[in-house]
């Protein structure tokens, strides 16, 4: 039966789907959450685990431009792959993201995800307290390099960005045997370093377990192995085709993830969200680590992850959201090594390419769709599901609730077809 302030069926059973379908439910709503797949699909269980509000600049940038582009030439060269074949499939998104690179509109757009990323550190206390999250860690993220110029152009950076005031001003750079001190199994590649601090680290795939099973109890209900062909608003109500019949509610949130695009189009919606697969798997080193580490200018992070030790890294478009290219897991074995010690690269596991939701200018799209204010878009989080999953949430629903008067026009979704028209 709907709650006291009517029914919402959330399509999408990631991160974002699962977090509005708790404040949702906190909000008196009954709700049902519709996925193709099985609960914490995408990459939702195999992230890095980053509650990262100081880490979430926008991707368009011109070092991520030159990164694409020598990737097409030399597939190892850097963290942003580009596959030739695939560029006709990702033309619109790719121009738009080169309109986005420009140095002011990096800016604006950075300014702009520090709204939301704002509320997340309250959010996520709040999540803690409530028992949903129980593994956060906060020792730190410990900041590698092989040169001392390189880490003192880190830190510049990571102490400008402590300046925008979502994270402290990192610790002073030390040598290797204080580092080794710190995280015994490093490599000789690690010589200088430091450790900055205010982001925190859990368990995405616990996460995503914690927070269903919570969402269970509250009389959630879940439709797995469903896809939703289309979303549309008649009248008061909103359908969801699925190849098992319609499912009805009084508004319906579009939380699909990387495959949220075949949803939006019918919706006049053209949000160009592409997937960006991300990769990761599991390493057993002699010294697990206990910070998060960064691995110099190589793009890679090393996350403890209890009894696991998960490296992730690199962003692959080749216009589709699934498989898995084993030279990816190499070339990022190969810039980790240096790095590292006491480990044995042939024995990995988990070796896993999750999409993510890409956007043009790097930030999501949160807002009712246009004519049909009853579904609301809540998709295109890039790499920042994790970090960005309660404050959307938590915006959603007051969509519901409010309707396009809660709207935050930074992240309309309607803003890349109103240029395009």
């Amino acid at each position: 039966m709907p709650g006291p302030t009517g029914d919402v069926a959330v399509v999408g059973a990631g991160l974002i789907g699962l977090f509005s379908a708790h404040y949702l439910l906190e909000r008196g709503y009954a709700v049902t959450v519709v996925e193709a797949g099985g609960l914490g699909g995408g990459a939702a269980r195999v992230n890095g685990g980053w509650v990262c509000p100081a880490r979430s600049d926008p991707l368009p940038s011109w070092g991520v431009v030159r990164d694409g582009m020598r990737s097409l030439t030399s597939p190892g060269s850097g963290s942003f792959f580009l596959r030739a074949r695939a560029l006709p499939r990702v033309a619109g998104y790719l121009a738009r993201f080169l309109a986005s690179s420009g140095e002011g509109r990096f800016v604006r757009s950075w300014d702009e995800l520090d709204v939301l990323n704002g509320r997340t550190a309250g959010l996520v206390d709040k999540l803690v307290e409530a028992g949903i999250i129980d593994d956060l860690q906060d020792e730190g993220f410990l900041m590698l390099h092989s040169t001392r110029s390189e880490a003192e152009v880190s830190r510049a950076s990571l102490l400008a960005v402590s300046r925008r005031g979502l994270c402290p001003a990192p610790d002073p750079i030390v040598g290797r045997q204080a580092l080794v001190e710190l995280e015994p199994g490093l490599g000789e590649a690690s010589q200088f370093g430091f450790v900055h601090r205010g982001d925190r680290w859990l368990d995405p795939s616990r996460l995503v377990d914690r927070l269903a099973a919570s969402l269970s109890s509250r009389g959630a209900r879940f439709a797995t192995g469903t896809p939703v062909r289309a979303v549309r608003q008649r009248g008061t109500r909103v359908e969801l085709a699925t190849p098992s019949g319609v499912v009805e509610a009084s508004h319906a949130v579009v939380a699909a993830g990387a495959w949220s695009e075949q949803l939006l189009r019918p919706l006049g919606i053209r949000g160009y969200v592409t997937p960006g697969k991300g990769y990761s798997f599991t390493i057993h080193p002699e010294h697990p680590p206990t910070h998060v580490l960064r691995l110099g200018d190589t793009h890679v992070g090393v996350t403890p992850m209890g009894d696991r030790t998960r490296l992730v890294g690199m962003v692959e478009f080749d216009g589709t959201p699934d498989g898995l290219n084993a030279g990816r897991i190499d070339v990022m074995k190969r810039k980790a090594a240096p790095y590292l010690s006491g480990i044995d690269w042939r024995a990995s596991t988990d070796e896993q390419a999750g999409p993510r939701p890409m956007t043009p200018d790097g930030k999501p799209l949160i807002g009712c769709a246009p004519g049909a204010e009853r579904i609301v878009v809540a998709t295109g989080h890039n790499m920042l599901g994790l970090s960005l999953a309660a404050p959307t949430a938590s915006l959603v629903a007051e969509l519901v609730a409010r309707g396009p008067a809660a709207s935050l026009p930074a992240f309309d979704p309607m803003r890349f077809t109103r240029r395009h028209r």
